[in-house]
Parts: structure tokens; sequence; C-alpha cells
């Protein structure tokens, strides 16, 4: 993993007046101060993982830097960086209330990093990219600004030099010429409250508020071969790592039942569940009731919301908890989000898509064969594979990549190389197969092996009309491999290219229109992203990330 970490500067050495205004601010915001005392933190604490807007409570360490700059470490971490609630740059408030320059640097995995300079005037610059592109906290950053950048006095120059030679390089700088490295880890010991006898600190909370009685819902338990799955209200699918629905529908159904319940207005246009990212864990305090499961289920997209999951699994019913009355609107939002999704495009060429298949899976890939779709997904070790008109069956290896004609479909299929409990992983040089299969009888027949020489765990795959392409390596040259029948060529070179010159253009959205019609978007739900047509055109099959696809028919002319 790499370097991750955080810091916000004031370049002033009033450490009195800077403590006063970020407490002016955070009252302003709503909050009060409380005393700063330990605490047991969550498997996914909003401290860490969430925003000002997200987390009800926050703490702040001030105290003296270096070369006439005081730092401040905050929990959540970005804290000073973000918009606060009236929508200006906290960074720039006290820029500007102070009088001095302030300056924020987020570095995300070694690979990303966001830096904000605020001026004295309180006018905030942004440049750099953070792991979700061009965007920090919902502002955008200027195409022109995508390279991280320093600016300005009081910056020595050696800092900018490192930021051009790594950015994590320019972290390290900056933290040693500005900081000092006993500040580092201060915002992760906020966290816990753990004593800064170095530091000042401050800590606020939202005022508390009544929460609502819980809120009751169906329970069942699913056994799949990649986990378990609990399905709250017959169609609210909750596993280790998402949270998502089996239709829009039922997903409108759970997000209005809770709006209900948390009295928060919401219109919905149902379009496709999108799905959430979440965690399930045991929260740090509670109280056991006999055959009940707590968990505390985090969301943890857009800075995150999350409640109590009281699971009677013997019942087959469980509970919702509100966590915080602060956080309902957000919650409705998140969820709404995972489990309705959104319409956008009323006039686009494909409508009412609906999810291909119901299992739960990290990985899915999806064709069609002519007119027939054809999807393979992962299972442990395995691959499902669903043609239209035959049952489900199962393949070994995880199929990585697929290619199809009217009468046939291949297949690649990879033993992964790493297993720890559902989390597969493989390489280049994993024993890897390329199986041919006939659509019409299911036959299944295999084309090609790996062996120490040719490898292809990464592979892609294409017809030319029945010449199967793949792409491999020989002894760790690119390698065409080019199977006719029982036939086999190999040429060194690049497999995109061959696949560029020698295969048809896939259907697209200039072949749905007459030169006369104006072009319309190819999906009615937001977030999908087409992945293949059928031959005539009339469905379009499309998939929200790398584990959930969706087909789609074609509208017709006027609709």
């Amino acid at each position: 993993m790499g370097e991750w970490g955080q810091v916000t500067l004031f370049r002033t050495e009033e450490l009195d007046a800077l403590g006063r205004v970020i407490r002016d601010i955070c009252l302003a915001e709503g909050l009060v101060a409380v005393p700063y005392v330990r605490r047991k933190r969550e498997t996914w604490d909003r401290m860490q993982y969430g925003t000002g807007a997200t987390s009800d409570r926050w703490a702040l360490a001030l105290g003296t830097g270096l070369g006439g700059w005081s730092v401040v470490k905050t929990a959540p971490l970005e804290l000073l960086a973000e918009p606060g609630a009236s929508g200006e740059h906290r960074l720039g408030l006290i820029a500007r209330r102070l009088g001095c320059e302030a300056l924020h640097v987020s570095l995300y995995d070694g690979t990303a990093m966001v830096i904000a300079q605020a001026a004295p005037t309180g006018e905030v610059a942004l440049s750099g990219y953070s792991m979700d592109g061009a965007i920090f906290h919902g502002v955008e950053i200027e195409e022109h600004r995508l390279e991280p950048r320093l600016e300005g006095p009081g910056i020595p120059p050696s800092v900018q030099e490192a930021l051009g030679h790594l950015i994590s390089d320019g972290f390290d700088e900056l933290i040693e010429k500005l900081a000092g490295q006993h500040w580092v880890d201060v915002s992760l010991k906020l966290i816990e409250g753990d004593e800064l006898p170095s530091a000042r600190v401050y800590s606020f909370m939202r005022p508390a508020l009544e929460k609502r009685p819980p809120l009751r819902v169906k329970l069942a338990v699913e056994e799949h071969p990649l986990g378990t799955r609990y399905v709250l209200d017959e169609g609210v699918w909750l596993t280790g790592g998402s949270i998502e629905a089996a239709t829009s529908a039922l997903g409108a159904a759970f997000v209005e039942k809770v709006a209900r319940w948390l009295e928060v207005p919401v219109a919905l246009e149902p379009g496709v569940p999108r799905s959430l990212f979440c965690v399930r864990a045991p929260p740090s305090e509670y109280t056991q009731r006999a055959g009940v499961e707590t968990e505390l289920v985090s969301l943890g997209d857009d800075g995150g919301s999350e409640f109590l999951l009281h699971a009677s699994r013997d019942l087959g019913s469980a509970e919702l908890e509100e966590c915080s009355p602060h956080q309902r609107r957000h919650l409705v939002a998140r969820l709404t989000h995972a489990l309705v999704g959104a319409r956008t495009n009323e006039h686009a060429a494909y409508r009412d898509f609906e999810r291909v298949f119901h299992e739960p899976t990290t990985h899915a890939v999806g064709a069609f064969a002519g007119e027939r779709l054809i999807t393979a997904w992962w299972r442990l070790g395995r691959s499902a594979v669903a043609i239209e008109g035959h049952g489900v069956f199962e393949l070994p290896g995880l199929c990585t990549a697929m290619a199809s004609t009217p009468r046939q479909l291949a297949l690649a299929l990879v033993t992964p190389g790493h297993v720890n409990g559902c989390s597969q992983g493989y390489g280049q040089k994993d024993r890897s197969a390329i199986v041919v299969i006939d659509v019409d009888t299911g036959e299944v027949r295999e084309a090609l092996r790996s062996d120490g020489h040719l490898t292809f765990g990464f592979t892609q795959l294409a017809f030319a009309g029945d010449v199967l392409g793949v792409s491999a390596e020989r002894d760790g040259v690119p390698t065409i491999v080019m199977l006719d029948g029982e036939s086999r060529t190999e040429l060194p070179g690049d497999f995109s290219e061959w696949a560029r010159s020698a295969t048809q253009p896939p259907l697209g959205v200039d072949s749905l229109h007459s030169s006369h019609e104006p072009q319309r978007p190819l999906c009615d739900a937001a977030g999908l992203e087409p992945v293949a047509f059928s031959t005539s055109g009339a469905r379009c099959l499309a998939r929200i990330d790398a584990r959930r696809l969706f087909v789609g028919k074609r509208a017709g002319r006027g609709e």
C-alpha cells in the first residue's frame, strides 16, 4: 500500500488567534465544544473516512510548525479544506479572518494528491487530483491545474522540487520543512482521543437529538459460493462489501419506507440500482441481546452514512436503528443512490434495463451471440456461465474475457494464483485456458492452454470471422495467437492493432439512427455503460461496474 497523509498549515505563529477562529467556525456550524476524551473507534469510522458533514464529532490539534507556519491536524482528515455549511472553503474563511496564507495537502496512496492554497483574501486555489479524479469534496479542479503545485510565499523551493520528482517525495519534504515528523500520525490519535501533550486540542460534537424508534423489516439469509447475503424486505441485498437492490422498484419501496420512518421527504425516479460499497462490523459499543446479531452498517461512499442492523435470523426479521438524527437526509440520499438509481435520459435509445443475474459475485462479463445473451460470473475458483436457451453451468477457473459469433462463444479461464477466503487474484503466468462453446448445443472444447512459455492470464479475445484471436505473451514478448478450428498460428505484435484491422467494429450509437435522426443517448438510467449489442440492435447489455450487468431493449420509433 502506498503512502497516505494530510496536513493543514497556516502562515502565522498566533496560535491563540488561530484557535479562536477555528472554534468560532465550528460553533457557527452548529457544533458544541465537548471534552476531548478517549473513545473506541469503529471499523469504518466517520472521523477517519467521513467528512465534516457526515461526522458528528470533530477533533483538531494545533501547534507550532517550522519556518513561521502553524500546523493543524484534524479528524475528519480534510475538515478544514472542505467547503463548510456556507459553501465557502473553511481554509479560505480562516485565512481571511487571520489575514495569512493557508495550505492543505492530501496524499492518496502515493499516487494522487490535492493541494488547496488560500490567500489572505480568502481565495482558494485547488490543484492536483484525488482518487475520484479532478474533483475535491464536490469542487471541480480546473483542467490546467491537474498537476499538483505549491506556490506563493513561505514555501521552500525544495518542496516544489521534490514534488516534481514524486508527489510522495513532495509531501515528505513539506512535512520535514514546515511541520515536523512528529505531526504525521496526529490525526489517527485524534480519532481515538489519545493524549497529545505537544498540541492544543479542540473537540466538538453535534448536539444530541432524539432518535426515531427502530424500523422493523423482513430478513432472509442466503448462502452463495462467495459468501452469505442478507435480504431485507425481499429485495434489498446486503453483503459484507455492498448494499444494492434486486430491482429499482423494490429498492424504491425500501427507500420510501426508510424515508417515512425518518420523516425525510423523497422524490424518486427509478433507474437501475447502482450499489454502494459498505462495511458491516460489530459496533464499538452496544448491548448484546439474546438471539440478535448487531452490526454497524457503514456506507462508504461520498463521506458515507450508517445505521445499526439488529438481525434476528431465527425470527426472519431485523430492526434498523438510526445512528445519528443529524444524518437522516444523507442516509436516505445514499440509499437512494444504491437501491434506486435515477432515470436521466427520457429519450434514450435503450430503456427498461433489468439485472441479468442475481447471484453475488466480484466479476462478470457478457456478450451477445447473435440475439442470444451470454454472461459469465465468478464463483470460488470457478465461473458460472449462462447462455439463453440453456441452463446455468460451471467451468473451472475465473472467466476474464469473452468473445462471440452467432454460433460460437470463447472464454478465457484463469486458475487464481491467490485465494484468501472469498478474495481471488491472478497474474499473467497463472494457469489459463481458452475454451470454445457451441452456442446451440452447449458443447465445450478446450482450444488453448498456457505453459511455461506461452502465458495469457491477462488477455483479450476477438473473433475475425471464424478465427479467434488471443492476446498472449511468449517468453514475455507480446504475441497474437490465432485459432481456426484445429489450426493455430502465432504472430508477434500488438493485439489491439490486430483486432482493429481484422474485426468489424461493434454496433454503436451511430448505427442506431438514420442520418436524418438526431443522435440519442444510449441508456436511460444513470451509471450504465454499454458493453454489447445484439446483432439486430434490439437489445443492449450494459454494466454499472465490473460485477453488475443489466440488459435493456431498444425503444420504438417515436418513443
